[in-house]
């Protein structure tokens, strides 16, 4: 592959306690809980929350809110490295009423389950790149997301922008042309002080599970020219959706003139489907990953990357495994030469998938409905003001901190 295009494809980047409250609002059934570790009673973020492909996952607070259009017949919680677990709506309504917890389990993992049958790790990797046809969508992909964007400067957040949008996506034996983010609704809400306002420009936005999507754009990673450049090793394995997984673990070999990844990827040990996926880029060299993340800042400015992560997330369904979630996050510091103060700043931004719909009947995203990569999120939104803004569409909970952020900056909005 050319090395410009893989710099054009890279440079696009940017429980168990639950207690369930079911109302009923409009012929709309939600529920409502909390996830955290059986054992050590903490939350677990980005657990699974599904109903029928409808669905959402846990803030960092391990809280999650559910909107179905009616009574489910069955509530699957999942999370790597835990037991599923499978509630019905009476069960969820008993346990409100009862106030008893459910508790996930973490998942053990027996010694014979070690055993990779000779296989090495690269031969595992490889094997999967092949089934990835079989084992992912081969018709067009509707699907349903919710998106949040959030920049904090130091540990005060500076801007909140989310949004629900509708992502097509081909099939998996097709690149990202013709794929399409088309915002249906969102919101922003932006510090007000001259000294937030945000120098650099790093391109990000919807378009995450479109040029995020690791297993389908397999020019980031997934091919065989680039895993030459990594090491792999195989870890110890774990249990997701009470199915055993391979963990390879990949670090860089070689130097390249690009920044190179370390991380780790699992998958299905019975199917090959990659199932989880989380990579960091080598800071070793700051210079290779600032070329690759930073598309413009004011000349003054000194730009100095910290990290570089993300997350993707699949589930399998139907024999059929899709992408359901993924995470994005940014830390880098800014100092203005002849200025005494540095700021740092992280930047996050996270889609689920809510709800997915296939078939050859799928029509793709118009041109003109279109979100692009260049365009600004910021600007196709309206102002963070209605409490009932997503009605009956599934999100992502706020956390607290989130919420007390918010409020701090709608405080200086009405102070001005």
């Amino acid at each position: 592959m050319k090395e410009k295009s893989k710099r054009f494809l890279l440079t696009t980047l940017f429980m168990a306690f639950c207690l369930c409250s079911w109302t009923q609002t409009d012929s709309l059934w939600t529920v409502r809980g909390r996830v955290t570790d059986a054992k050590t009673k903490k939350p677990l973020a980005s657990v699974s929350v599904m109903s029928n492909r409808v669905g959402t996952v846990t803030n960092a607070d391990g809280e999650f809110v559910l909107k179905l259009s009616a009574v489910p017949h069955e509530v699957v919680f999942s999370c790597l490295g835990y037991q599923t677990r499978h509630l019905t709506a009476a069960a969820c309504r008993a346990l409100e009423q009862e106030g008893n917890p459910v508790r996930l389990q973490a998942s053990s993992v027996m010694l014979d389950e070690v055993v990779v049958e000779g296989h090495e790790a690269r031969d595992i990797v490889l094997k999967a790149i092949d089934r990835i046809e079989r084992n992912y969508p081969n018709n067009p992909n509707l699907m349903r997301g919710f998106y949040r964007e959030t920049v904090q400067k130091r540990q005060r957040f500076i801007s909140i922008a989310e949004g629900v949008v509708d992502i097509y996506k081909t099939g998996y034996q097709k690149s990202d042309a013709g794929d399409g983010v088309k915002i249906l609704k969102g919101r922003r809400l932006l510090s007000q002080r001259a000294s937030d306002t945000l120098a650099v420009k790093l391109q990000g936005g919807p378009v995450l599970p479109i040029i995020l999507d690791i297993v389908k754009e397999r020019d980031i990673l997934l091919n065989e020219e680039e895993l030459s450049k990594y090491t792999l090793r195989l870890r110890t394995p774990e249990m997701m959706d009470g199915r055993m997984q391979y963990v390879i673990e990949l670090t860089p070999r070689v130097t390249e003139t690009y920044a190179l990844w370390t991380g780790r990827l699992y998958i299905d040990r019975e199917t090959l489907a990659f199932t989880k996926i989380d990579l960091s880029l080598d800071m070793h060299n700051p210079g290779k990953v600032t070329e690759m993340i930073l598309r413009k800042k004011p000349f003054s400015l000194r730009f100095t990357p910290h990290e570089l992560s993300l997350t993707a997330d699949y589930t399998t369904d139907g024999g059929v495994t899709r992408l359901n979630y993924i995470r994005n996050i940014i830390r880098f510091r800014c100092d203005w030469k002849r200025r005494l103060f540095k700021s740092n700043f992280n930047i996050v931004s996270e889609m689920v998938v809510t709800d997915c719909h296939e078939g050859a009947n799928i029509r793709p995203i118009r041109v003109r409905d279109s979100f692009f990569r260049h365009d600004n999120f910021y600007d196709k939104v309206i102002y963070f003001n209605d409490p009932d803004f997503w009605g009956s569409e599934n999100i992502i909970e706020p956390t607290e901190d989130l919420l007390k952020g918010i409020d701090k900056i709608k405080k200086k909005m009405i102070d001005k």
